[in-house]
């Protein structure tokens, strides 16, 4: 395990209360980019609104998982892992 120079160990970062946050975020963005734009009654224009709304939803998971790799990594170096439940 990881310690630093104290002897204590650091908390392994945890997965469920990000993965709910990730799943929340990813919700999020998606209905708000499919209200503002489900009113379009044009197939073209309600394609456009639906691969919108996956491209934000996918940008979210990739922003979540980065900093999840970030924690990892602080804790394989030892730092201090945790600022926030949610972190």
């Amino acid at each position: 395990m990881a310690e630093d120079s104290s002897g204590t160990k650091t908390p392994t970062p945890g997965f469920v209360l990000p993965g709910l946050r990730c799943g929340v975020e990813m919700a999020l963005v998606g209905t708000i980019v499919l209200l503002v734009g489900l009113p379009a009654e044009e197939p073209i224009r309600l394609g456009i609104v639906f691969l919108a709304a996956l491209l934000a939803m996918t940008v979210v998971l990739f922003w979540a998982v980065g900093r999840h790799v970030r924690r990892w990594i602080r804790y394989a170096q030892g730092k201090p892992t945790r600022n926030t439940p949610f972190d």
